[in-house]
C-alpha cells in the first residue's frame, strides 16, 4: 500500500497560518461554525451489482465545525465533517467517515501571494461525484480514502500579469486489495502576460510522477500555450496548444505515447449575471509502438444566475485520462453533457434538479482491454430553511452505468432525507 503524509503535512500547515495571522491581526474577523446534520438514505443497490442487488437504509450522523477568516491580506476556511454510518440490515457495513477541506490565501508582499488547499476524504459511498462529473465508482462499498493538495506562489508584475509555480499531490488508498491505489507528484510553473488590453499570453508546462501499487509507474512531461485576443474586458478569443509526454517506468513495454491538442475558443461575459463559453479544436495520441487515436474536441457552457433562478449547461468532448481513481483505466475518448437548475419557490423554499451524461471509449496498449462505458445520472429535490438556523432537504437520485464489461453495469436509486442544523458566531 502506498504512504502519504502530504495530506496531513498540507492541513499542519494550513493550522498553522490559521493561528499566525489570527494572532497577529486582532481586527481579523473570525466565524465559527458548529453544525451537525441527521441523514436517513434508502439504496436500493448498495454495492452497484450488475445483478442480485440488495438495498438497505442508512442512518448518517455528521458532526461538523467550520472556521473563517479573513482580513484585508488573509482569507482562510477550514471545514470538517465527521460521518457515522449505521445500516438497518447489515450492521458489519456500519463505518466512520471524514470529510476535511482547508483553504489559505495570503498576500505576502506587494506583489506575492501564496496559496494553499488540501481536500480530504475518507467514505464507504461508492459513487464520488464533483462539479459536473462522476469521478468514482466504487464497487463493493470498499472504504477508501482520497486527498487532493496543492501549495502554490504567485508574483504579481501587473494587474492581470503573474507567474505561479507550485505543488499538487494526487493521493488514492483503496482499503480493497482488488482495486488500484495511486499517488501522483506534480510540480507547474504557469506564466499570464498582457501585453496592452488586448493581447495576451498564458503558459503552462508541468512535470508529474504517478505511482501505483500494481501497474507500472509513469512520467508526464507538459507544457501548453495560449493567445488571447480581448475586444472587451469580459469577451475574449484564444487559440490553444497543448503538449504531453507520457513515459512508463518499465522498459519493456511500449506504451509510451504522446498527446497533441489544439483548440480555438471564445468566452462571453453578458452582464453581471451570465456567462458563455464555447471551443472546439482536435486531438492525436501518438503512440511510440505505431499506433495512434485522434478525434475532434469540444467545450460549451452557459451559465446564468437570477434572483430566483439559476441555470448551469455544459458539454465537452474529447481526450482524457484515468490514473488516479480506483479503475484506473487509461486513456479515453468521452462525451459528457451536464445541466442542473434550481429555483427560490420561497424565501426559505428552494426546488433544485440535475442530470448529467457521459460516454467513455478506453482504449491504447496501456490497458488490458478496449472498453466502452455509458453513465447516466439525475437527481431532484427540495431544500427548507426555518427556524433560521435548520435546514431539511430531500433528493431523490437515479444512476445508471452500461459498459462493455458485464460486471461494471449497474442500476441504482436512492432517496435521501437530510436534516441539518448550524450556528456561526464571531469569536
Amino acid at each position: 500500500m502506498l504512504k502519504s503524509f502530504y495530506h496531513s503535512a498540507l492541513i499542519l500547515l494550513l493550522l498553522t497560518g490559521l493561528i499566525f495571522p489570527a494572532a497577529a491581526d486582532a481586527a481579523m474577523k473570525k466565524t465559527l461554525t458548529p453544525k451537525i446534520s441527521i441523514q436517513e438514505q434508502y439504496d436500493d443497490n448498495i454495492d452497484l451489482e450488475a445483478e442480485d442487488e440488495d438495498s438497505d437504509w442508512i442512518t448518517l450522523v455528521s458532526p461538523g465545525i467550520s472556521l473563517e477568516l479573513e482580513s484585508p491580506d488573509t482569507t482562510m476556511a477550514l471545514d470538517y465533517e465527521a460521518g457515522f454510518s449505521f445500516y438497518r440490515d447489515d450492521s458489519s457495513r456500519d463505518s466512520t467517515r471524514h470529510k476535511g477541506r482547508a483553504d489559505w490565501d495570503q498576500r505576502l508582499t506587494r506583489h506575492l501571494r501564496f496559496q494553499a488547499t488540501d481536500t480530504f476524504i475518507r467514505t464507504e459511498e461508492p459513487i464520488l461525484e464533483t462539479d459536473e462529473r462522476v469521478e468514482i465508482v466504487q464497487r463493493q462499498r470498499n472504504i477508501y480514502r482520497r486527498n487532493t493538495g496543492q501549495v502554490s506562489f504567485s508574483y504579481e508584475f501587473g494587474e492581470e500579469d503573474r507567474l505561479t509555480a507550485g505543488y499538487r499531490n494526487r493521493y488514492f488508498d483503496d482499503m480493497s486489495p482488488s482495486d488500484e491505489d495511486s499517488q501522483g507528484h506534480e510540480g507547474f510553473l504557469n506564466l499570464d502576460a498582457w501585453f496592452t488590453p488586448q493581447y495576451g499570453i498564458g503558459l503552462t508546462s508541468r512535470c508529474n510522477r504517478g505511482q501505483f501499487e500494481q501497474r507500472d509507474d509513469f512520467d508526464q512531461y507538459a507544457a501548453g500555450l495560449t493567445a488571447n485576443y480581448r475586444w472587451q474586458p469580459s469577451r475574449r478569443f484564444y487559440a490553444r496548444y497543448d503538449f504531453l509526454y507520457h513515459d512508463f517506468e518499465d522498459p519493456g513495454q511500449r506504451n509510451d505515447h504522446r498527446v497533441h491538442q489544439g483548440a480555438l475558443g471564445v468566452s462571453l461575459a453578458f452582464g453581471n449575471h451570465t456567462n458563455f463559453d464555447v471551443e472546439g479544436g482536435y486531438f492525436l495520441q501518438d503512440y511510440l509502438n505505431g499506433s495512434r487515436m485522434d478525434g475532434a474536441t469540444f467545450k460549451i457552457g452557459l451559465l446564468t444566475r437570477g434572483q430566483r433562478a439559476s441555470l448551469r449547461l455544459a458539454g465537452s468532448g474529447g481526450y482524457e485520462q484515468d490514473y488516479f481513481s480506483s479503475e484506473n483505466l487509461g486513456s479515453s475518448k468521452y462525451r459528457r453533457a451536464f445541466g442542473s437548475a434550481g429555483y427560490l419557490l420561497t424565501e426559505n423554499l428552494r426546488i433544485f434538479a440535475s442530470a448529467s451524461y457521459s460516454r467513455q471509449e478506453f482504449f491504447g496498449a496501456d490497458i488490458e482491454v478496449d472498453r466502452k462505458d455509458e453513465l447516466w445520472r439525475g437527481s431532484g429535490g427540495f431544500s427548507l430553511s426555518f427556524l433560521r438556523r435548520l435546514q431539511l432537504s430531500l433528493e431523490a437520485t437515479h444512476s445508471e452505468r452500461d459498459s462493455d464489461e458485464p460486471a461494471a453495469e449497474f442500476e441504482d436509486n436512492r432517496v435521501t432525507l437530510r436534516l441539518t442544523g448550524a450556528y456561526p458566531f464571531q469569536i
